[in-house]
């Protein structure tokens, strides 16, 4: 795999890291967004995570490695939105695609920090949750 592949747009879910159970799969939703990046030839990467059709986080990043495949990514909200003081941290890498698999995609999973606090009062979310992303 060449590091040009991971250009494309990927459904973007993120589950919160609780280790006791549940019972409701939706308690574990801590966000779902389109991925859109491109990869340069230097193994750059830049794009956009996608809130609405008029919000979006700004991607950049690396790929790095080819077995596997790993990006680092870093996203920030786009100045004058009402997610500018969003900035997040990504870890992942392209998941091994099954010769016999049946509608695979490829995928990318890693982890996601929340790197800076976010909001104020009782929307604020604070830095440091950490989520594992399916991309």
């Amino acid at each position: 795999m060449t590091a040009a592949e991971v250009t494309g747009t990927y459904t973007d879910r993120s589950f919160l890291n609780r280790q006791e159970m549940v019972g409701d799969f939706n308690k574990l939703k801590f966000a779902e967004l389109e991925l859109r990046l491109e990869v340069g030839a230097d193994g750059d990467i830049s794009g956009e995570l996608v809130f609405t059709d008029s919000l979006s986080m700004d991607i950049v990043g690396q790929v790095s490695g080819d077995s596997p495949v790993t990006l680092t990514l870093t996203g920030k909200g786009r100045p004058g939105t009402s997610i500018a003081d969003f900035h997040y941290e990504y870890d992942c890498r392209v998941l091994r695609h099954w010769e016999n698999g049946i509608n695979q995609r490829m995928t990318l999973a890693g982890a996601v920090l929340r790197a800076a606090d976010h909001g104020s009062g009782a929307s604020l979310a604070r830095a440091g949750q950490t989520a594992s992303s399916p991309r």
